[in-house]
Formats: C-alpha cells, structure tokens, sequence
C-alpha cells in the first residue's frame, strides 16, 4: 500500500487566521500580510538576474484569492525574465521626456494630494519650470540642482524656501519613478545644507495682554456727513478678533485650525474643541494637516472669549456655523493678514506672525510644567522632537531660574 503525503498549504485559511496583524508569511516570492482589520496583503518579492523586484498585488478584501495571487505572480516572474533578455532591465522609460511634461502630470496628481498645493503652483512656475522645464529629465544632473539651490540662495530666499523648491522637485521626480523604478533621481545625492534656524521670539505677557485689549478693538468710522471720521467700537468685530487670537495663544490651533473649527465641534459642556477639520485658501477641508483629529481643552483663558462670540452667533441664527467666517458657511481666506492688523495696532515686530502665538501657547505651558508628550498631542505634533522645536526659554524663566540657584 503507497502512501501518500499532503502538500502543506503555506497560505491556507487556517494559517492566515492563526497570525497576528502586521505579520506575514511567504512562500516562493509571494507574500501575505495581515493587516489590522482582519484582512491581508497580497505582495511579491523576488529576485531576478540579480535585480529585486517587489510590489503589491492587491487585497483579498478586494477579493483577491491565492489562486489570483500566484496567477499574476507568475506572470510579473515571466516580464521580468523577457524584460531581461530583450534588454529593457535596467533601462529607462522617462528620461527623454521634458521636464515640464512630468511636471503637468505631477501638479494635476498633487492636487489632491498636498495641501499646500496653491504654494507649489509658484514655487513651481518662478523656480523650477524656467531652470528645467524644456530640459529632458534624464539630462537633469545633481550638479545642475546644487547650482540650483546656490542661485536661488544667493537671490536672497531663505534657506527653508529653497529647501521647499528642492523638495518640490524631488517629488516630480519620484512621481515619475512610479512608472519608471529605472528613473535615476538626481536630488538623492545632493550635499546636506546646514542653516541656522531664525529663532522665534514668544510674545510676552504684556505683549498678549495687549493684543487682546487695544490689538483687538475695532472700529466702525462715518465716511460722509457731519459725523465724518467719527469712530464707534464694532463689539462683533472686536469679540471675533479676540476669538482670532485666543484660539492660537490660549489652545495652541493652527491658523488653518482655527479657520476651520465650526461651533459643532465646540462643547461648552465638557470644555473641549475638536479638531476635525481646516481651512486653506477659503476652502475647508474634511481632514487636519496631520490627518489625525485631536482634542483639546477650552481653557479658562479662552472660555469667556468663545461664550461671547458665540451669544453674537446665535443672534443671527449661526450657532452651527463656522467661528470665523462672515456668513458661517464660508472661511475666511487668511488670518495673517487681519492678525497683522491686530499686531500693528500696538506696534509688535513684523517677523512675529500668528504662528508666534502657538509657540507663546507651547512655552507657556512647558513654564507651568505641562510635559512634553502631553503638549506633543495638545499641539498634535508627529513627534516629540518637533514639539520641542516651540518650547522656548523666555527672560522670565531664565531670572526665575537664576533666583533656584541663589
């Protein structure tokens, strides 16, 4: 009597059940990998003529099976051994096509992708299109962009704008890398530039103080008649400006945060704000810059600033409108502008722009020993390292420092 020994199925219900999310198994170049949903990925990494070849083939949640799985493997091992005998393997399909045709492609894609994308239009357009757009890429070399980024420099941008362009342009190349793994990509071997960051300054307290007394006071002014040039105190106005500030120095929001936030995600009750959306460019936006929504506590500070705005609001019917807006539906298309004139108002240096009020947030907080990873969420930073990048040792902590030491 023969018998018989069952072949083991590597990739059998039973074993795909068994192993726990973010673990694979793999079998002959094909890969399973379970995810934290329950379902798994369909991968593939092989070796070919000395060549790594890898990719995703799709998800069985989207109803790939085995079969299917080892069916298209079967048939990238098969391309990849013709691609090497007729000598396509290591030969580039991009590199004679202009510059400025990859760059249409790639700002049409990252229209959807990036969210500073009005910034790369320009950054795009006055930079990058005049330098390279009638240029193939493949004739684009590393050289070419280290001189790039010394013309740029010596034109008087900063370090961080010309660190922006470069990175712009590296993302046109790897766009086209997608298509062509062959594509060799000039920006991966440029030299690290060192700069020194422009130090940021936290307002101080007499400084806010001012900012939300005489900063945020408006006014309406008679422009005809007997009463020409007479000036009366716009109380809306003046509680919305004082909203303006508030949100940042006192909860630490982003402008695009704070253009975003809408009265529903405002609980009075439980003192909170919920971060779920943003406002760029007059259009909001269903995601935060992180991706991630975030809560954050409504101080005592920022409290009466909110109720009073909100009484304003519900007068007029927009208790479920956004916070800054003139109608509730649509944001405003910028803050720096009007914080600029709130700034003017008692005289504070220019360079201290409304990003200055969340470092003034994240310094006053670290002052009254709120630690760095809860202020990393308050803040809703990727990591801690950037969280403390906002933290800054003011004269007044440095003197009530000093006196410890005495």
């Amino acid at each position: 009597m023969t018998t018989t020994t069952k072949r083991t199925n590597t990739f059998s219900d039973k074993s795909k059940k068994a192993i726990a999310p973010g673990v694979e198994i793999t079998e002959n170049g094909l890969i399973y990998r379970k995810r934290k949903d329950g379902f798994g990925t369909w991968r593939y990494d092989f070796t070919e003529a000395g060549e790594r070849i890898k990719g995703v083939i799709g998800s069985d949640r989207d109803g790939i099976t085995l079969s299917q799985a080892r069916s298209i493997l079967s048939e990238i091992r098969a391309k990849a051994i013709t691609d090497r005998v007729s000598g396509l393997t290591g030969r580039s399909t991009q590199t004679k096509r202009l510059f400025c045709e990859v760059a249409a492609e790639f700002m049409r894609w990252g229209e959807s992708h990036y969210q500073e994308h009005r910034h790369n239009i320009g950054r795009m357009n006055r930079h990058l299109l005049p330098r390279f757009g009638n240029k193939r890429i493949g004739d684009i070399t590393t050289a070419m962009v280290e001189n790039m980024r010394a013309e740029l420099r010596s034109e008087g941008l900063s370090s961080q704008t010309v660190q922006r362009i470069t990175s712009l342009l590296a993302g046109t190349f790897k766009f086209a890398q997608k298509s062509d793994p062959n594509l060799d990509l000039p920006t991966n071997r440029l030299s690290r530039v060192k700069f020194q960051n422009q130090e940021v300054i936290p307002f101080t307290q007499e400084e806010t103080a001012a900012l939300l007394d005489v900063g945020c006071v408006q006014y309406d002014t008679v422009t005809r008649g007997n009463r020409k040039g007479e000036k009366t105190v716009n109380e809306y106005k003046t509680q919305e400006s004082r909203v303006i500030v508030g949100l940042a120095l006192f909860a630490g929001l982003r402008a695009s945060e704070a253009l975003g936030l809408d009265w529903r995600h405002v609980d009075f009750e439980k003192g909170t704000i919920h971060i779920r959306q943003v406002a760029k460019e007059g259009q909001l936006r269903d995601s935060t810059k992180s991706y991630k929504t975030r809560t954050v506590p409504i101080s005592k500070s920022l409290k009466p600033l909110l109720e009073n705005l909100f009484v304003a609001h519900q007068s007029k019917g927009r208790e479920d409108g956004l916070v800054l807006s003139r109608v509730g539906s649509k944001p405003y298309n910028q803050i720096q502008a009007m914080f600029g004139r709130i700034r003017g108002k008692i005289g504070l240096d220019v360079g201290q722009g409304y990003h200055t009020l969340r470092h003034t947030f994240a310094t006053r907080a670290a002052e009254n020993n709120v630690d760095i990873p809860t202020l990393q969420k308050l803040l809703g930073h990727s990591s801690v390292t950037v969280t403390m990048k906002y933290v800054h040792t003011t004269e007044a902590h440095l003197d009530a420092s000093a006196k410890k030491l005495d």
